[in-house]
């Protein structure tokens, strides 16, 4: 099931960088449930944006408690996981696009609380 959504903002991510909500999808993954995929544009992430990896990965941090969590607590759509997919530009699910700086986290869900995934 996949919803595409108008996109919205995020606020109060701890890099500052302005955040755009860019889709919400979400994916049976085989052996393993339910996966909501929350992808945002984050332009502060291009090269020259002042935003590097440890400061992208607290902004995923913040997104998978403010954004992640109530996502995949949703009744109709519950997910055991949460990927957090942050790109300088629109680049299509399941695409590559060299030219684009993206960085990516995958999260567990338990009581309420985000814990990383190694991939």
């Amino acid at each position: 099931m996949a919803l595409a959504s108008a996109p919205a903002g995020a606020e109060g991510v701890p890099s500052g960088q302005p955040l755009v909500l860019w889709q919400v999808l979400w994916e049976r993954v085989e052996g393993q449930g339910t996966q909501a995929v929350l992808r945002f544009i984050a332009p502060g992430i291009a090269p020259g944006g002042g935003v590097g990896i440890d400061a992208a990965q607290a902004d995923m941090d913040r997104l998978c408690q403010t954004h992640g969590v109530p996502v995949a607590a949703l009744g109709y759509a519950r997910s055991d996981t949460v990927v957090l997919d942050l790109m300088d530009r629109p680049v299509p699910r399941g695409e590559t696009d060299r030219e684009a700086t993206r960085y990516v986290s995958v999260y567990s869900i338990l009581d309420g609380a985000c814990v990383p995934e190694n991939f």
